[in-house]
């Protein structure tokens, strides 16, 4: 008999699922990046979906997620029109158009076996990161044809990403004629801190539960916990409450600069430094500044920062 194994997602992808699987903040990224901020898809016409699909190999079952998908329905009777994945890269991926391929692949299959009718699947690739996507968005473009007779080159299939939007293409201007929640804080941020620039968000007015999401998605994409203890303290408010990442961001650094001026130990500033490093784009003798960190002892600062790898010449 053979083993069946699942693959089980790990804590950063259930971070980016949750933000964008409420219906108002994946309606508004397809508003925004496919119909450049007209409201054309409502959050009332996307209904909640499987993401996960599974295939054998090598006599074992493997499950396979999407980051999030919804449905897209019309009318009373909220009739299907269209399976929307949304996948999000912090890297380039050179076998991304398989990958997408894959997923939409078990869509339609699914549907096979529900309904002799299908209904289209479409996946955005969103890409946060800073370097250049050099990959073909095409299946072909990244696989070895070389050998085959040209004859048979022209009959392989081929598989086009052509929905593919990288946040850093975006201008400020851009940016706030396309997208009205708090996704925009989340593009904002990459567009920035990708272009080495310090954090200045925007005064947009968002609920206090949607900051924290937005904080949450930061640390994954961004690959840190800068902003864990932010989260924290949000969790003491009442999660309606609205404000904004300009009221709460600077608050949130000063009571760091403040705790570590009254602790005043060389792991704990240490500690509250790596967290201002890693929450702005502030230079390590910028940030130190911040601190009140003497000249004397910021070579011994920047040493430690060296071996925890939070620093570099």
């Amino acid at each position: 008999m053979s083993k069946s194994t699942l693959t089980v997602r790990g804590s950063k992808d259930i971070v980016q699922k949750v933000m964008l699987d409420k219906n108002e903040i994946f309606a508004d990224v397809l508003n925004g990046f496919i119909f450049n901020g007209e409201q054309v898809i409502k959050p009332d016409m996307l209904a909640d979906t499987n993401t996960t699909s599974y295939y054998k190999a090598n006599g074992e079952i493997h499950g396979q997620d999407r980051d999030v998908a919804k449905l897209l329905t019309i009318g009373d009777k909220k009739v299907v029109i269209l399976l929307v994945g949304i996948e999000n890269q912090t890297r380039p991926d050179k076998h991304m158009p398989a990958r997408v391929m894959n997923y939409d692949a078990a869509a339609y299959r699914y549907q096979l076996t529900k309904s002799k009718t299908l209904y289209p699947v479409l996946t955005l690739v969103v890409y946060y990161g800073k370097e250049a996507w050099n990959y073909s968005r095409n299946l072909l473009g990244n696989i070895e044809l070389q050998k085959l007779p040209k004859e048979m080159r022209k009959l392989i299939s081929d598989y086009e990403i052509k929905a593919f939007y990288r946040i850093s293409d975006l201008s400020a201007p851009e940016l706030d004629q396309r997208f009205k929640s708090a996704f925009f804080c989340l593009a904002e941020y990459f567009i920035q801190t990708n272009a080495g620039e310090e954090y200045h968000p925007s005064a947009k007015k968002l609920s206090v539960e949607d900051i924290m999401l937005l904080l949450d998605m930061m640390n994954s994409l961004s690959g840190t916990h800068a902003y864990d203890e932010l989260i924290k303290e949000l969790k003491e408010k009442d999660k309606n409450e609205v404000t904004t990442m300009t009221e709460v961001l600077p608050q949130f650094i000063q009571v760091k600069i403040d705790r570590a001026k009254k602790e005043n130990t060389e792991e704990v500033t240490k500690d509250h430094l790596v967290n201002i490093l890693n929450t702005t784009n502030l230079t390590p003798d910028k940030a130190m500044d911040l601190l009140g960190i003497p000249e004397a002892d910021r070579p011994m600062y920047k040493e430690l920062l060296k071996k925890t790898g939070d620093y570099h010449d």
